[in-house]
């Protein structure tokens, strides 16, 4: 798929920017949303627009408000951060992509596993594994290793064998440790794949995925506020998670342990990153930078592979059959989606603005991020919303959908 650029650096009208400020009033102060934050920017450069209302802990605005140096649980927008950091091995010669023999060597644990199913009794089944496991099988999603919210099969192996637990700080790989729920490249489903290809990162360099992270693509970048840890110095930053209760809020809880100086026996490179939306703000337009000049962080071979998709028509085709993507199919106009090895990409032009190319994904608790290469910008979108058993949350998506849609109305 051959994409449409532009290297010039966009703005956004005044008129669009007076919309969002209205847009984050409304959402604020009708309690839409329990506080938000909204941020896009150019490849390089300031951002067009950047701004946050609401309380940092909601019910009580005697504790402040949210502000570019609040802290945000980003759980899934890890992702892209470990995809980027593995494409530099990849760059580096210390890995490849698709050499089977990377996995074999720094992650034994995972090949030892089978591909489970049960028969008509019940029983457990485990079948060999009959492909190979590369990198980014795991980086796409299409290894077989799944959460267990995205598949029966595995919640009910779950609760028959009480694995460790990824929530508990000292499970270790241990919590990773899973069988497949398919034979490795056949389908797509989302999961721990993302996990495993930071612990062959962590094997590989010698380095925590923190250490690396630090050294390696958040100091280049100025990066100071992206952090796997919970200190003493950034606990009081952070703005308090919610849950859904009819129509308003009530306190949420945290999916990970958030004591300061606890320390994770395995930091997750699917879901452990906290911060400042600034900072990821940043991190986005480091990515988007490289289209026209690599950078530090990501080189030309990495910035199309993270634009390219992965997945065989068959595969695609079963992530665009899934129900959760039914919206995003047209008619007649073929697959509406495709997966690089670190992004969701719109492979028509979106409804609300986003043009085809467009790499996307988002977080646990309600935080999403789209990088748009032929418009030219990247674009965050964040509040703090867990509610027990409910993935989406469509009050957030329908904020989210008029915040891109009123980027676009504005972009010059």
């Amino acid at each position: 798929m051959t994409l449409e650029t532009t290297s010039t650096q966009p703005r956004l009208s005044d008129a669009s920017k007076a919309a969002l400020d209205a847009l984050l009033q409304r959402v604020t102060s009708s309690r839409e949303l329990p506080a938000l934050t909204l941020g896009v920017a150019g490849a390089t450069g300031a951002p067009l627009y950047f701004a946050a209302a609401g309380e940092r802990v909601f019910g009580d605005p005697e504790q402040g408000l949210v502000d570019d140096s609040t802290y945000l649980e980003l759980y899934s927008q890890t992702k892209l951060v470990t995809a980027v950091a593995v494409l530099q091995l990849v760059d580096g010669g210390l890995v490849s992509l698709d050499d089977p023999a990377v996995v074999e060597k720094h992650a034994p644990e995972l090949l030892a596993q089978a591909v489970l199913s049960y028969d008509d009794e019940g029983n457990e089944v485990l079948t060999p594994l009959a492909a190979p496991i590369t990198l980014r099988t795991l980086l796409t999603h299409t290894s077989g290793q799944v959460y267990g919210f995205e598949s029966p099969l595995l919640a009910k192996w779950e609760a028959a064998h009480r694995p460790p637990s990824v929530l508990k700080a000292d499970s270790g790989v241990g919590a990773y440790t899973r069988p497949f729920v398919f034979q490795p490249g056949t389908r797509w489903a989302y999961g721990i794949g993302v996990d495993w290809a930071g612990i062959v990162l962590e094997r590989v360099t010698g380095q925590t995925l923190e250490q690396y992270f630090q050294e390696h693509v958040f100091a280049p970048l100025g990066i100071s506020d992206l952090t796997f840890y919970i200190t003493p110095e950034n606990a009081g930053r952070f703005q308090t998670v919610q849950a859904r209760d009819g129509d308003s809020f009530k306190p949420g809880a945290s999916f990970r342990d958030k004591t300061p100086g606890v320390r994770y026996a395995q930091l997750s490179g699917g879901g452990g990153l906290v911060g400042t939306v600034k900072d990821y703000l940043r991190f986005l337009q480091a990515v988007l930078g490289a289209r026209d000049a690599p950078n530090a962080v990501v080189s030309a071979a990495a910035y199309k592979e993270l634009f390219t998709d992965s997945l065989s028509d068959e595969v695609r085709a079963s992530l665009n059959a899934r129900p959760d993507k039914a919206l995003k199919q047209r008619a007649g106009a073929g697959p509406a989606l495709g997966w690089s090895v670190g992004l969701e990409l719109d492979l028509l032009d979106g409804e609300f603005g986003r043009k085809r190319g467009s790499g996307y994904w988002g977080g646990a608790a309600k935080t999403g991020f789209w990088i748009d290469p032929a418009s030219g910008v990247v674009a965050i979108v964040a509040t703090q919303i867990l509610t027990p058993g409910a993935l989406a949350d469509l009050g957030f998506k329908k904020v989210k959908d008029e915040f891109e849609r009123e980027v676009y109305a504005g972009l010059v």
